[in-house]
Formats: C-alpha cells, structure tokens, sequence
C-alpha cells in the first residue's frame, strides 16, 4: 500500500474505473471528461499493487466571510474503490490533503458530504441547512416582464464560469478557481437545459440558469445559476415562471438571500395536492456540506463582529491529527489559545486565567465561527463546553447570516 501525488498516465484509467464502481459516472461519454476535472486542482492517490485504488481530489478557491474573503481548499471528489474500502485510506487521504491545504496558506476546507459523521473524523463540522425547493413554476408570484434569453450550452463553460465568479455573493459564498472541473460538470448534466442573459461588461454573460431536462413536463432540475442584483434575480425567476406553461415541476436549492416560499401560491395547498407523486411541491431542508477551519490566525484577523466583543480562552481538540503521518509538519490546530472576539478579533497561543474558557473541538468551533449555529446548540449536540454566562455571550456576540456556498463540489 503505498500514498502518492496523482499521475494522469500512469492512473487515469484506474480512476476512471474506481468512479464507475462508485456510480459517479457510467459510460466512456462521462469518463472522456475526468481528465479535465482532475487536470485542474492536485489529487492523492492510494494504491494497492501499484494501482491508484482511492483518489482524493482538491481544489483551489475562496470563500467570502461577511466583507472578508478568504484562501479556501476544497475537497473535490472522494473515490475508493471496491476493494479498498474499509482500509482507512480515504480518511489517511484526506488529513493529509488538508495538511497540504494549510502549509499552501488555505484558511479553510470544505466538502460536500455523502453522509454525517465520516469526515468529522478529520475536523469537519457540519454546515448550515440548505433548502431544496420543488415548486410548479405557474405558481411563482412574479409580475415582472422578461426578454428571450440567449440558448447556454456546454461550449459556453468559460463564460458560465465567469458569470459564477462575478455573481452577488453573501456570507459563505465559494468560488473556485478551476475553470475546466465546469467544464466537467456541465458535461455531465444529463439532457441539460441552458439559458442566460449578457448584460456584463462588453456583452459578457451576467445572469442564467442551467439544469437539466426530464420529459415533456419534467420535474426539471436547476443546478448552476448567477445573478448580479435584484433586476437580475427577478427576471430569472419571470423566465423560469415561463416554462410552466409546458413544465409542472422545477427542482431546485433556495436562492441565497431570499425565502422562495414568500414567492409561491398557496404552497401548503399545493403540497397536500401533489404529495407523493413525480411532481411533488416542497420545501425539503438537508445539511449537507462540511467545512472546517485551518488557520486561526487567519479566520479570526477577518472576523468582525459587533458589541464590546468577549475575551477567552479556547482549548481546542483536532482530531486529524490522529490520521497525518509522522512526517507531516502540519499536526491540526489542537491546544491552547487566548481568543479575542469583537470588532477586531485575534488569537495568540497561551492561557490567562482571569478569563473564561471554551473548550471545543475544531468541528464545534468552525461551525460556531462560521454562524452555522449559536454556541448554546452546539454545546447540545456538538463537542463544545463552557460556563453558562461565556456561552450567553458567545450567543449575543455571533450574529452572523446563514452560511450559503452557492457553489456545489
């Protein structure tokens, strides 16, 4: 068994056929594309008998935290094959990916999950719930006119990828900064649907949808999307309400900054009426991203938050640090820090024991910094504990909006 830096002549093909096993991809059509997802970004592989059974694959990008922007790493694709499950080498995979991400100078790590409680292992706490929407698009409650779109299709990627890059962007939202993995992800859209508008700087693409298609009345599914304002947002939304002439079903995740729900027709009616069937309405809420911090020092120095702030000390436990190697030099964030928080906030290491103390796993903490939920829930179902009056403070001074990517990976 042997861990190595991916080579695309040498294991291309072995990964090729680990994602067939994982069901990621099922035909030569969608395995043409994996050498321009894992040309962009870094990949380690694990190998049994010189073949790369487990891959893990990063990539670059950020991630805004209120007005601050932020290096983000972000794990990409977790694969193991049939015969190496079990072994451990998608975890030993990954602590060591993200120690490569925090010696690069990455503040945070990011994940899409394929299931609660396998990457907490390594440090990940569980991000904020996203809604997934399923609406009839005639019922959307908007008056506003809207102009033929232009057709998208996967020729148009780079301009999909800089309309991504420049749309509106609240807290938490990600871009990364490999234009050929959507490249890859346009092209595995199955019977994909495209339209836009190119309002931008020399005509360039400045809002659009892009999903895929099913049947004459679907369900239709939305998955990439970029807007810049209000204008913008509203005449997707009129565009969209269009299709339900022909479409009685859409898909899609809850726009960032807005409750969909204000937007619809009687939505409780309409889900007692479709209950169950293939165009069901409803709102379904799933957490299913994980992040973690890498960098204290980072993250805190971009935290600003409101009121006279709280002073502490934080005693952390990072749980990579039993998955790295001995010959790693980063060994996670765990010990013992001194932590300001307030309009400009700090941490050094140490102790002071006039103050109060926090004691949290980094999981608990990067949910509690990135406002995921207040600390008086996590010391409920999470690892973080603290005297009654710190935790009441924490409550008062972490007022921050619902985390949202906008960026699925």
């Amino acid at each position: 068994m042997t861990f190595r830096d991916y080579d695309a002549q040498r294991d291309l093909d072995s990964v090729k056929r680990i994602w067939r096993e994982c069901g990621w991809i099922d035909d030569d059509d969608e395995a043409a594309f994996l050498e321009d997802f894992f040309a962009a970004g870094n990949t380690l592989v694990a190998t049994i008998d010189g073949e790369a059974e487990c891959s893990v694959h990063c990539t670059p990008g950020t991630i805004a935290y209120q007005e601050e922007t932020l290096d983000l790493g972000a794990v990409t694709a977790v694969t193991t094959s049939h015969i190496s499950r079990k072994l451990g080498f998608a975890r030993q995979l990954t602590a060591q990916a993200l120690a490569r991400q925090a010696e690069a100078g990455m503040a945070v790590s990011a994940l899409g999950m394929f299931d609660q409680g396998f990457y907490d292992k390594v440090g990940f706490g569980t991000g904020a719930y996203e809604h997934m929407v399923h609406f009839d698009p005639a019922n959307l409650k908007v008056d506003n006119g809207f102009r033929p779109p232009k057709r998208l299709t996967t020729k148009n990627f780079p301009e999909i990828y800089t309309a991504m890059l420049g749309r509106r962007k609240g807290h938490g939202a990600v871009c990364l900064t490999e234009p050929r993995l959507m490249k890859a992800e346009l092209n595995w859209t199955v019977k994909p649907f495209g339209l836009g508008y190119y309002d931008g700087p020399g005509g360039t693409l400045s809002h659009f949808i892009w999903g895929e298609m099913k049947g004459e009345h679907g369900p239709y599914s939305i998955t990439w999307r970029a807007y810049q304002n209000n204008e913008q947002l509203f005449e997707l939304l009129a565009l969209i309400k269009s299709l339900g002439d022909q479409v009685n079903s859409i898909h899609t995740l809850e726009f960032g900054e807005l409750q969909l729900q204000d937007l619809l027709k009687q939505p409780f009616r309409h889900n007692r009426a479709t209950a169950k069937g293939l165009n069901e309405q409803s709102i379904r809420a799933v957490a299913y991203w994980q992040a973690r911090i890498l960098n204290l020092e980072s993250c805190l120095a971009s935290t600003h938050l409101p009121g006279p702030g709280v002073s502490m000390n934080l005693v952390l436990e990072d749980p990579v640090s039993e998955h790295l190697p001995d010959s790693s030099n980063w060994r996670g964030l765990s010990g013992n820090y001194i932590v300001k928080l307030g309009p400009e906030s700090e941490v050094k290491p140490g102790e002071d024991k006039s103050l109060p103390t926090l004691k949290a796993s980094i999981n608990a903490f990067s949910r509690l910094w990135l406002g995921v939920r207040p600390a008086s829930s996590l010391m409920i179902t999470d690892r973080l504990a603290a005297e009654p009056d710190l935790i009441k403070s924490l409550d008062a001074v972490f007022h921050l909006p619902r985390p949202h990517l906008g960026w699925d990976f």
